[in-house]
């Protein structure tokens, strides 16, 4: 059986979009992106325009939080970390697929990008061993009791 760390990587390696979350200013912002999930470094990157806001953002203040969901299979997770801004080629060229040439202009070597990459902190995940119709079973049996939904897979790590 996995350990909660293990059960953690595996689930957000599933997921292609998570919204990641910055302070901007005094408010928090938060947008759709799609994640590159490192479980050897223990670190989640992203791809991002070098003259975004977010980078802007991770500049003044490098704490930010990841959401993650998969509604199908009620599978959520969430991520308190540190962002740190990089423009290094090598990890770049690494990074680079076919999503990036529909979302940048130019190649791996000539892109105006940066690499956004978050250390975690801390995680918290919800995935539903139960399967898909235990789950279903005891949403619709909160619904008409006063019980609450025992969906287990849930736990709360510091990495």
């Amino acid at each position: 059986m996995k350990n909660e760390h293990e059960k953690f990587w595996s689930l957000i390696d599933d997921m292609n979009v998570c919204m990641v979350t910055t302070h901007d200013g005094g408010v928090l912002r938060s947008r759709p992106m799609a994640p590159y999930v490192d479980q050897d470094h223990k670190v989640i990157r992203f791809m991002t325009d070098r003259s975004s806001a977010k980078v802007e953002e991770l500049h003044h203040d490098k704490d930010l939080a990841l959401s993650f969901a998969d509604n199908d299979d009620y599978r959520f997770a969430s991520v308190s970390g540190r962002g740190q801004v990089s423009t290094n080629r090598a990890m770049i060229k690494d990074l680079w697929g076919p999503a990036c040439d529909i979302w940048f202009e130019g190649d791996a070597d000539t892109a105006d990008v940066a690499v956004i990459t978050v250390q975690p902190e801390q995680a918290e995940f919800w995935d539903s061993d139960s399967g898909k119709i235990k789950t279903a079973f005891e949403i619709a049996k909160a619904y008409f009791t006063d019980d609450v939904p025992d969906l287990d897979g849930n736990a709360k790590i510091q990495m």
